[in-house]
């Protein structure tokens, strides 16, 4: 997909002159070649009502400047893509980040996994949104040093997923993380493949809601 000068120039205006909010896209008159790939794949368009909802929310509780710049950069992402694929990454980085904002924590369901030695998960879902459900993965371990010395690891993985049954996959690059909803309060995570977390640092475990 190729944008204009003057299209970018427009865009760019109207970020600033208008409230920053998802897309915003009108599927009866999509105005962009963005607007029609979005508006023509489902999973899009649920992408967008849930970056919508996390962004409001995370406007209410975190720090506005900077959602409001992050969100207006992202914008500008979403018109540079050239294809649905890139779009859907661009929208899955966005949910990622509003989701672990303290508003977008306030409107999902968080779930904690403990290790020993003070190791822990935790696990932020959103949803579910017309079928999908936004995953957030967040783990550390405590190396031998201690948490005092500052021998701390940590990863994270997101993503958007369908969960069929209580259960789902969310799969990036070579890593896969399975899902399994045991009830109300309990999930079951496990871990296959290359994850290229830090040393230590896993997503498997139960999680139990907080």
């Amino acid at each position: 997909m190729t944008i204009s000068k003057f299209a970018m120039a427009m865009l760019a205006a109207n970020l600033f002159a208008m409230p920053v909010s998802a897309a915003g896209i009108d599927c009866k008159k999509p105005s962009t070649e963005s607007d029609h790939v979005i508006c023509g794949d489902q999973s899009l368009r649920i992408r967008d009502a849930m970056t919508s909802d996390l962004y409001t929310a995370a406007r209410k509780s975190g720090d506005t400047n900077t959602i409001e710049g992050r969100q207006q950069r992202w914008l500008k992402s979403v018109q540079s893509c050239g294809d649905a694929a890139c779009v859907r990454q661009a929208y899955d980085n966005q949910i990622g980040y509003l989701q672990a904002t303290k508003g977008g924590q306030s409107v999902s369901t968080n779930f904690l996994a403990e290790g020993g030695k003070g190791d822990e998960g935790n696990l932020s879902i959103f949803g579910p949104v017309g079928g999908l459900t936004a995953i957030l993965l967040t783990a550390t371990h405590v190396g031998p040093g201690g948490a005092d010395a500052g021998d701390v690891d940590a990863g994270s993985i997101n993503g958007v997923i369908p969960l069929k049954g209580g259960r789902g996959k969310l799969s990036v690059d070579n890593c896969s993380i399975g899902f399994e909803r045991l009830n109300a309060q309990t999930w079951q995570v496990t871990q296959a493949g290359v994850c290229n977390f830090a040393d230590g640092v896993t997503m498997q475990g139960t999680y139990r809601k907080q």
